[in-house]
C-alpha cells in the first residue's frame, strides 16, 4: 500500500524536533526553537505550518512521530490556536501518547519561557488518549507559583491583574494602545523565575494605581505565593504622603514585603535589576537589588517610614574587600557603602547622619554617588576617590552617575527614618472593619484643578491632622459671589422629641402597621400589590416594604418636610414603617450625590458644623442625574439603602435613601467658581462611631469623594427627574 500525503522536512534545532512543510524552516520557527527551554518529561515537537494546511498534513506528522510512552509538548507556528488544540487531542488518540498543547496564543518570553495567554482557561493543556483534557499551567518551564498567577482578574472598575510570562501586572485598563506597548516590553524582558513571583504595579502614562487594588489581589494569593512575591513599581502608584512604595505596601497589607529596586531583566537565575524612569524605559542597574519593609506600629499618614532592609545586593567589581555588611574597603582611609540610591564614599567610621543618607530613595534617572562631608578637611580626598570610583564603573552606570555631598542629601532626605516608633500625641482612631475600608466603588481620577477651599468658622478638620493624600488648602484665594437675594438665616434641625423620632423599635408596633390600613384604599392597595414577592412574603415585612413603595411615590412627597419640622403628627407611624422597610433593601457603600441651592454664606455656615443629623429621609443618587442647584453635596455612604427594587415606574432607580436620624460628618466645603458649582463633602457615621475631630477614614473618604466627582456630575441628558422628585434631592441633611 502506497502512503500518500505531503512531504515534511525533519530537523532537530536546539531542544526541539522541527517538522516543516516548506523547503526550509522559517525564521520564526528557527528563532523559537533555538530559544526554547528544554523539557525533561516531554519530547518538544515544533510544527512549522505557515502556509495553508495541505490535505493529509496531520497523518504525515503522525507518521514522523514514533509511538512511545514519553509525552509530547506540541508547538505550532502559523496555525490558529484552535487548530493547535484540536491537533493535540487528535495526535494523542492517534499515537497513544500524552500530548501537551497550548490553548490560546503562544508568547515566547524572556530566557525561553513559553507563555500561553488568551481568554479564560487559556494555558498548556494535557491531552490523553480517550480522556478529557487537563489544564497544566500557563508557563513552560512551570514555576512554583504558576497556579497563583494564571487568571485575568478585575480588582475594581478600571484596574485588573493580568498574567505575564514572568509574573503578573496590576494596571489601569484605559489607554489600550499604551498598555499593549508596555505589555510587550514586560513579556519580553521580565524573566520567569522558578521561586519568585514578580508583581508589577502600575503602567507609565496612566492613572495612579490605588493600594486598595493591590490589597484585593493580595487577599487572593495563597500563603506560599505571598512568600515568593516581589513587588516592582513600573508606573505611578497612589501613595500616602511621605511613604515609599514598600512602606506603604507593608502598612496596607499589614505584613512584611519585599520590593525589587527596579525591573528584573535577563537571566532567571541571576536577573539584572534596572530602575524604571517615568516613560517605562530601562534605567541604571541598581546595587541594592531587593528592599524589605515591615509594617509600622502606627502607620498613620505623616508618620516617618522605617529604614528598609537591603535583602540582596550586587557588588561592583571596582570595590574591595568586605569590612561590614554592604561596606567595602576602597583605600586605607576610605570605604564605599552600597545604598539603595547608589554608592557612598565615606571614612571608615560611619557618620552620625548615616540613617538619613541610607534613606535616600533611588532616582530612576541618576546613579547617586554620595561624597561624605561631615569632616570638611576630608572632602577633597573623598571627592578624588569618588571620581576614581565612577571612572571604574561600567560605561552605562558611569554615564548616569552624579556626585552629591552628604550634607545636601541629609538636608533634603526622603521620608524614611530608623526610629518611627511613637505616634503624635492626641491621635485617636476609630476602628473600621476591613469591609468598610475596602472602597470597592468604581472611581475615576479627578479631571479638574484642586479647588479653593473655604475657611470654616468651626471645627471642620480640613487640612489639619494627618492626611493620607494632598488635602484641599484651607486658605481661600478669592470668594466667588453667588447671585441672588439675601439669604435667610440658616436654620439647623434640633433633635426631635422622643415621640417624633422616626426610628422603629426592635419590632414594628401594631399601631404603626395599622397606619397603612388607614390610608386611602387605592394608594395602599397599589403599593402592597407592587411589592416584589421576595420582599413581601412575611406579613410584617410586607407592611414595611409597602410603606417604602408608597413613600417613593408622589404620595410620600410631604413626609420629609413634616419630619424636619419636628411636628410630624400621625405621619410618624408612616415614617417608622418606611424606616423598617429599608432594612430589607441592599446597602450602598460608596459615594452619593444630592444638589442644593446655597449662597456662599450659607454654605460656610453649614461647613462650620462638625456633624449634621437629618430628622427626615435623606435622598441622594449614586449615578449621574440632571439635578438643579449651586452646590454639590457628596456623601460617603456606609449604610444607605438602594431603592431600585421598590421604585415605581416613573421613580428614580439610582436613588439611595438614608434613614431618619442618620448623622453625617462634615469633611470639607469648597467655594463655587464660575466654571463649577460649590462642593460640600460629608461622611455617614456608623451608629456606634464616636464623634472625633479627625480619624484616618476621613481622609480616605474625602479623597474617594473627590475622585467620584466626574462620574457623579457628568452631563447626562437621558437621566432626568420628574418635577415632583426634584425637591427630595435638594435638601441638605440637618438643614431646614
Amino acid at each position: 500500500m502506497v502512503r500518500s500525503g505531503p512531504a515534511v522536512g525533519r530537523h532537530v534545532v536546539g531542544s526541539a524536533l522541527v517538522l516543516h512543510a516548506r523547503d526550509r524552516i522559517s525564521a520564526e520557527a528557527r528563532s523559537l526553537a533555538l530559544g526554547m527551554a528544554g523539557d525533561a518529561d516531554h519530547d518538544i515537537v515544533l510544527l512549522d505550518l505557515h502556509d495553508a494546511l495541505p490535505v493529509g498534513i496531520w497523518e504525515t506528522v503522525a507518521r514522523e512521530l514514533p509511538r512511545r510512552r514519553r509525552g509530547i509538548r506540541l508547538v505550532v507556528c502559523g496555525a490558529a490556536p484552535d487548530v493547535t488544540a484540536l491537533a493535540g487531542q487528535w495526535l494523542a488518540d492517534r499515537l497513544r501518547r500524552p500530548v501537551v498543547a497550548p490553548h490560546g496564543h503562544l508568547v515566547a518570553g524572556a530566557a525561553g519561557v513559553l507563555f500561553v495567554h488568551a481568554g479564560r482557561d487559556s494555558g498548556w493543556v494535557r491531552h490523553r488518549p480517550g480522556r478529557n483534557p487537563v489544564w497544566t499551567g500557563k508557563r513552560h518551564p512551570r514555576p512554583e507559583w504558576d497556579g497563583a498567577a494564571s487568571a485575568y482578574l478585575s480588582t475594581s472598575a478600571y484596574r485588573v491583574v493580568e498574567p505575564l510570562p514572568g509574573g503578573v501586572w496590576l494596571r489601569d485598563t484605559r489607554d489600550a494602545p499604551g498598555v499593549t506597548r508596555h505589555w510587550r516590553r514586560l513579556a519580553l524582558s521580565v524573566p520567569c523565575q522558578p521561586q519568585v513571583l514578580t508583581v508589577v504595579l502600575g503602567c507609565p502614562e496612566t492613572a495612579p494605581l490605588p493600594l486598595d487594588d493591590v490589597a484585593r489581589f493580595w487577599r487572593r494569593l495563597p500563603a506560599a505565593a505571598r512568600r515568593q512575591t516581589r513587588f516592582v513599581a513600573y508606573g505611578p502608584v497612589r501613595l500616602p504622603a511621605g511613604a515609599p512604595l514598600g512602606q506603604a505596601l507593608a502598612d496596607t497589607l499589614d505584613t512584611p514585603v519585599v520590593c525589587y529596586s527596579g525591573l528584573p531583566v535577563g537571566d532567571p537565575e541571576h536577573p539584572r535589576i534596572h530602575t524604571v524612569p517615568v516613560d517605562g524605559g530601562p534605567g541604571w542597574q541598581v546595587h541594592a537589588r531587593e528592599l524589605g519593609y515591615r509594617p509600622r506600629p502606627w502607620p498613620w499618614p505623616g508618620t516617618a517610614a522605617c529604614l528598609p532592609h537591603i535583602v540582596s545586593h550586587r557588588t561592583p567589581e571596582a570595590l574591595g574587600e568586605v569590612v561590614a555588611p554592604r561596606v567595602h574597603r576602597y583605600t586605607d582611609d576610605a570605604v564605599v557603602e552600597i545604598l539603595q540610591s547608589g554608592l557612598w564614599v565615606r571614612p571608615p567610621e560611619a557618620p552620625r547622619h548615616g540613617a538619613r543618607v541610607r534613606a535616600r530613595l533611588a532616582d530612576p534617572d541618576v546613579h547617586t554617588v554620595v561624597v561624605d562631608d561631615a569632616d570638611p578637611a576630608l572632602v577633597p580626598r573623598l571627592r578624588e576617590l569618588a571620581d576614581d570610583l565612577v571612572a571604574r564603573l561600567d560605561a552605562a552606570t558611569r554615564a548616569r552617575s552624579v556626585l552629591h555631598l552628604a550634607s545636601g542629601i541629609t538636608a533634603t532626605a526622603g521620608p524614611a527614618s530608623e526610629s518611627a516608633d511613637r505616634p503624635a500625641t492626641g491621635n485617636v482612631t476609630y476602628r473600621f472593619t476591613a469591609f468598610d475600608l475596602g472602597l470597592d466603588v468604581p472611581l475615576r481620577p479627578p479631571t479638574e484643578a484642586p479647588p479653593t477651599a473655604l475657611r470654616p468658622a468651626g471645627p471642620v478638620p480640613v487640612g489639619t491632622g494627618p492626611v493620607a493624600f494632598p488635602p484641599v488648602s484651607a486658605v481661600p484665594a478669592t470668594s466667588v459671589p453667588v447671585c441672588g437675594p439675601a439669604a435667610e438665616p440658616l436654620s439647623i434641625q434640633s433633635p426631635p422629641d422622643p415621640e417624633a423620632r422616626a426610628t422603629p423599635g426592635p419590632d414594628l408596633q401594631e399601631a404603626d402597621r395599622a397606619w397603612l390600613r388607614r390610608v386611602p384604599t387605592d394608594q395602599a392597595a397599589a403599593a402592597a400589590e407592587e411589592v416584589p414577592g421576595t420582599l413581601g412574603e412575611e406579613p410584617h415585612a410586607a407592611a414595611g416594604t409597602a410603606a417604602v413603595r408608597l413613600y417613593l411615590s408622589p404620595a410620600g412627597a410631604g413626609l420629609d418636610a413634616a419630619l424636619r419640622s419636628g411636628r410630624p403628627g400621625r405621619r410618624i407611624s408612616f415614617a417608622r414603617c418606611v424606616a423598617a422597610g429599608l432594612d430589607r433593601l441592599p446597602v450602598h457603600r460608596g459615594p452619593a450625590l444630592l444638589r442644593a441651592d446655597l449662597t456662599v454664606d450659607r454654605l460656610r455656615a453649614v461647613a462650620a458644623h462638625r456633624t449634621l443629623t437629618d430628622r427626615g429621609f435623606t435622598n441622594a443618587v449614586v449615578e449621574a442625574v440632571a439635578l438643579p442647584g449651586t452646590v454639590d453635596v457628596l456623601i460617603w455612604s456606609v449604610g444607605g439603602r438602594l431603592t431600585r427594587m421598590l421604585e415605581p415606574a416613573n421613580g428614580v432607580p439610582v436613588r439611595v435613601l438614608f434613614r431618619p436620624g442618620t448623622t453625617f460628618k462634615v469633611l470639607a466645603a469648597v467655594d463655587p467658581a464660575p466654571d463649577r458649582p460649590g462642593r460640600l463633602f460629608l461622611r455617614e457615621l456608623v451608629a456606634d462611631e464616636p464623634d472625633r475631630d479627625h480619624v484616618p477614614f476621613d481622609s480616605l473618604a474625602l479623597t474617594s469623594l473627590r475622585q467620584s466627582i466626574p462620574q457623579l456630575t457628568a452631563t447626562r441628558h437621558d437621566a432626568t427627574l420628574d418635577a415632583a422628585d426634584l425637591g427630595r434631592f435638594g435638601a441638605i441633611p440637618g438643614v431646614r
